[in-house]
């Protein structure tokens, strides 16, 4: 899976902070719905906007304006945005994931041709990913569902932040059980501790999903 991210996201704060490393951050926090305090700005197309907490869900739409070009490039045909669910958006809860929110708004900058299935839900509550027990794909797996059909088209994974990979990870998995593999993600952020040049730079990663525990081939 070809995963491709808007920014670096440093959750920490480093040594010799810069002005674009803040920018970066607080892009990635307005995407996911988080106050900022100040401001940040980010150039698109050509055009430099700012984003502040009073307009931080536009942030949406500018992350979609960078998400549509990449989800153009992969050819004709129906795509299918499928959001990976935040730990609170399990069965019975009412919360929707914001990134539900995200593939949206990339859909309607995609305009027709791309749709959105919000079908995945974790089946608890889960904890708060604070080690990489927590991002272990072999322990989220059998706590993925999947609600409802999904429809034909090339898949797309959707996440704000990419650490390890392991919850893209385990959703792929989950959607091998239905016979759909899944050819690319889009992040917001990835955390990366090691300062970039460009923070708005971010190399994509293949991630190496591989077949889902106990399949038989």
């Amino acid at each position: 899976m070809d995963v491709h991210f808007r920014a670096q996201y440093l959750t920490a704060v480093v040594n010799k902070m810069r002005g674009v490393d803040y920018d970066a951050t607080m892009l990635v926090k307005a995407v996911k719905g988080k106050p900022i305090n100040g401001y940040c700005s980010v150039t698109l197309g050509g055009r430099e906007v700012r984003i502040q907490d009073n307009n931080r869900d536009r942030a949406l739409e500018w992350f979609a304006e960078w998400a549509a070009p990449l989800i153009r490039s992969i050819g004709q045909g129906p795509k299918i945005l499928i959001p990976i669910p935040n730990r609170s958006a399990f069965l019975g809860s009412k919360s929707r994931p914001r990134t539900a929110e995200m593939c949206h708004s990339i859909a309607k900058a995609c305009g027709s041709g791309v749709a959105v299935s919000d079908i995945l839900r974790w089946r608890v509550e889960l904890p708060k990913s604070t080690n990489a027990a927590s991002r272990n794909p072999s322990l989220l797996f059998p706590d993925l569902t999947i609600l409802g059909s999904l429809p034909l088209g090339r898949i797309i994974f959707v996440d704000d932040v990419f650490t390890t990979g392991g919850h893209m990870i385990a959703a792929a998995w989950r959607l091998q059980q239905i016979g759909r593999n899944v050819g690319m993600g889009l992040c917001c952020g990835r955390t990366l501790q090691t300062q970039l040049a460009d923070p708005f730079t971010v190399a994509p990663e293949v991630l190496s999903v591989g077949d889902y525990p106990g399949r038989r081939v």
